[in-house]
């Protein structure tokens, strides 16, 4: 088996909480706490949870847009948390981020050639000619023509910023793109063509992708393998078709049974979360989920599980999963049952 792209090592990121006149720290947000997981070159992975469970802080992360409290961020082998920040600079070729706000990521100021021609400059890619027909090669692959390069932003839709937003992240000719909700922020209409471009623009390029969403059918769509996240952990990661199929953490089944199902005869049973999500600052001892899990026994309360394989490929955080417990059957009918009505 070759050796992945990328390999995140108990990920973690805390942010202080400062109060009071010497700005003093009382307490910490939990947004990332000890991810685990690896890309392998040509490969979609998606990373999905509810908001606020650390889906974007993980992306930025990897990149060091926000500086990682602990953990390794190995890419072809390299540490980036370790590296110097110049040193990082220059990596960030090999490693590019699409932003949710297409408008709020692109300078007001710079027309679009501009914004096209900054990334080649910092990276020194190519001479002034080479530039030049880079931008222009580019600008048509993402689905814009050459004259819209001497414009601004403001002078696009949503989801032609997001088309040039696309653009930037890739003149460079990345290894890993991170889409951090790529879509969240597009009409729906317009979200179907930017995840077509994406996968086709992934299959022309060999990109390797992180796509980061709330939305499962953006996942379902776009990703080969999904991790889902929960309270800043992973609890479950698996194949797309293996996790749609046969969800295996009470979360996950959670999560999908919210599906909307297409066929008007069919009613899929609806698994209703207890309680609320706990604060990232003070999250639950033991397994996270365990406040809001009809499964919890009094070892979920004092002994966080670990991400364990229990079918190849599908790695899953769970008690009753380790310990042979009756928890995966009992889930499996509530999952499974599906009802036919006739009109």
């Amino acid at each position: 088996m070759s050796k992945p792209l990328l390999e995140v090592r108990g990920l973690t990121k805390f942010f202080p909480i400062k109060q009071g006149f010497f700005n003093r720290t009382y307490g910490y947000v939990r947004a990332v706490d000890g991810v685990h997981f690896q890309v392998s070159t040509g490969e979609t992975l998606g990373i999905v949870g509810e908001s606020g469970c650390g889906k974007s802080t993980t992306g930025r992360s990897i990149i060091r847009l926000i500086e990682p409290t602990a953990g390794e961020v190995l890419f072809e082998g390299k540490d980036l948390v370790k590296l110097p920040n110049e040193v990082m600079r220059r990596m960030r070729k090999d490693i590019q981020i699409i932003f949710q706000d297409p408008y709020a990521s692109l300078n007001p100021r710079k027309t679009i050639r501009q914004i096209l021609l900054e990334p080649l400059h910092v990276h020194q890619v190519g001479t002034k000619a080479e530039r030049i027909q880079n931008i222009e090669e580019m600008i048509e692959i993402v689905g814009l023509k050459k004259e819209h390069l001497d414009r601004y932003p403001h002078d696009f839709s949503g989801g032609q910023r997001q088309r040039i937003g696309i653009a930037r992240a890739l003149i460079v000719k990345p290894k890993l793109i991170i889409a951090d909700e790529a879509v969240s922020a597009l009409d729906v209409s317009i979200q179907a063509q930017i995840l077509n471009l994406l996968k086709d623009l992934k299959k022309k390029l060999n990109l390797t992708v992180i796509f980061i969403s709330h939305d499962l059918s953006v996942i379902k769509h776009t990703c080969d393998r999904v991790a889902v996240m929960y309270l800043g952990k992973i609890v479950e990661i698996a194949d797309k078709q293996e996790l749609f199929r046969n969800p295996c953490h009470p979360y996950t089944k959670a999560l999908l049974s919210a599906l909307p199902v297409a066929d008007p005869l069919v009613k899929r049973a609806r698994i209703i979360l207890k309680g609320d999500l706990p604060s990232p600052t003070n999250p639950p001892s033991g397994c996270s989920f365990h406040t809001r899990c009809e499964y919890a026994k009094d070892i979920c309360k004092s002994i966080a599980p670990t991400l364990t394989e229990i079918y190849a490929g599908q790695l899953v955080s769970c008690h009753f999963v380790q310990e042979g417990n009756d928890h995966i059957a009992l889930h499996e009918d509530t999952w499974r049952k599906e009802v036919k009505h006739e009109l």
